[in-house]
């Protein structure tokens, strides 16, 4: 992915200095501000909020504020948060629009306010370790925290600073003390001195990341001895997960296909690929190859269409661009061997598709890149998926009514975490068991 630049301003944004003190501002830092003491005084700040328990409806209507401001695509947060990532990344505006709306659609009023009559109420000092691969990851545990009555301490990613901070700063000008409870920093993942510190003063770490980022986190050295009320242990681990989807054979050939690749299509592009809600792969029900082929360039068709609406990055890194042609190449080669394979690609390195007959589970470099296949059942559906077994995020299901509730039986017996309708992968509701659930199970049922 590409970063931003090294050096770029938060602006309104208070520093660390204003920290120590108990009814700080919303604190946002750059790699080289914040050390280790600071994170011990930001505790301290913190922890002076929990000593008033706040009604959970009063988290609940300053979060739907916030989200309710943030909605509109002139707010001016967002507006800052947009550019600074299309900036940094390449990404378009349009495609972060769509993306943050999504991010943003479980998040009513109603439905925070649901969510914090579930939650067991406590206080407590929660850190959230977030990742640089998608702008506002971490959001369902960033709200879930706050309507259990906890302190957010939010260590961002140093390709993606800018959309908590942002964030952070509207909920603080919505409601003071609810955006009291809110630190937000930033520093690079090297400082493992600082990592320490967030680990030993919190009461519980949830971290996102690659698998590589999680098992640095957990061989780090642990710290000497807890903070009072702090701990060292990790409390979630969100590695690399994956989604993908499956289409029914009933879909498949019918008038009804048009709308489910367009909304595959959607959830494909938003985010770029990037998150683990993002579909890697897309079954095709059927015991004809030359029906799923054409199911795949309908597919093809439909991203093609959303790319001239939302359109791709204007760059991409090295890596990136590699891994894209590398995929298209293959894919190619094997086509001309004459293997049961055919690329549908578009402009520059817009989107790829892949239709790949016989192919298992196929993890996608990202950037509209996916893979199609034909399964002649469940069973062959199963033995497909293996490869990333116990590693599955989300599975969009397009089928009719009648056969919905088996196919979701069928796919939840497989530890999938999220099913949805496609088109409403990018937006899990609030109590999604992310990762498996410890999170929400620990912060989310009374108790």
């Amino acid at each position: 992915m590409n970063a931003p630049p090294a050096a770029i301003g938060l602006s309104g944004s208070p520093m660390i200095g204003k920290a120590a003190t108990p009814g700080f501002e919303t604190a946002t830092v750059l790699d080289g501000d914040v050390t280790a003491a600071h994170i011990s005084a930001l505790t301290l700040g913190l922890r002076s909020h929990l000593r008033e328990t706040l009604p959970g409806a009063r988290v609940a209507i300053a979060l739907g504020k916030t989200c309710d401001l943030w909605r509109d695509r002139t707010c001016e947060r967002r507006r800052e948060t947009v550019a600074a990532v299309a900036a940094g990344w390449g990404w378009s505006e349009d495609l972060l629009d769509e993306s943050i709306d999504a991010l943003l659609a479980p998040m009513s009023r109603s439905a925070l306010e649901s969510l914090g009559q579930r939650v067991s109420r406590r206080k407590s000092l929660v850190g959230l370790i977030l990742p640089g691969n998608v702008p506002g990851a971490g959001m369902h545990e960033f709200a879930t925290a706050l309507l259990a009555g906890c302190a957010l301490m939010v260590k961002t990613a140093t390709t993606e600073p800018f959309f908590f901070a942002r964030f952070a700063q509207t909920l603080r000008e919505v409601d003071a003390e609810v955006g009291g409870r809110v630190a937000v920093l930033n520093w690079s993942r090297d400082r493992d001195e600082i990592t320490r510190s967030l680990r030993l003063n919190c009461d519980w770490i949830a971290a996102f990341g690659s698998d590589e980022t999680i098992a640095n986190l957990d061989s780090a050295e642990e710290p000497a001895a807890p903070a009072p009320g702090g701990t060292s242990a990790l409390m979630a681990r969100f590695g690399a997960r994956f989604s993908g989807a499956l289409v029914a054979a009933e879909v498949a050939g019918s008038p009804t296909a048009l709308g489910a690749v367009d909304a595959l299509a959607r959830d494909i592009s938003l985010f770029e690929q990037q998150g683990c809600l993002s579909p890697h792969h897309v079954f095709v029900e059927s015991t004809d190859s030359g029906a799923v082929a054409e199911f795949a360039h309908a597919l093809a068709r439909a991203l093609k269409r959303f790319a001239q609406r939302v359109p791709p990055p204007r760059r991409y890194g090295l890596e990136e661009a590699a891994a894209l042609r590398r995929v298209r190449e293959t894919a190619r080669w094997r086509e001309l061997g004459g293997q049961a394979v055919a690329l549908m690609e578009g402009e520059g390195l817009g989107w790829t598709i892949v239709f790949d007959d016989r192919a298992a589970f196929t993890i996608s470099p990202g950037y509209r890149t996916v893979t199609v296949s034909r399964v002649a059942d469940l069973e062959d559906l199963r033995q497909r998926l293996m490869p990333v077994a116990g590693r599955i995020e989300a599975f969009a299901i397009a089928s009719s009514s009648v056969r919905r509730e088996s196919l979701r039986a069928f796919l939840a017996s497989m530890d999938i975490c999220y099913l949805c309708d496609p088109g409403a992968m990018q937006s899990p509701p609030l109590d999604w068991s992310h990762g498996g659930g410890v999170f929400m199970r620990a912060l989310a049922t009374s108790r």
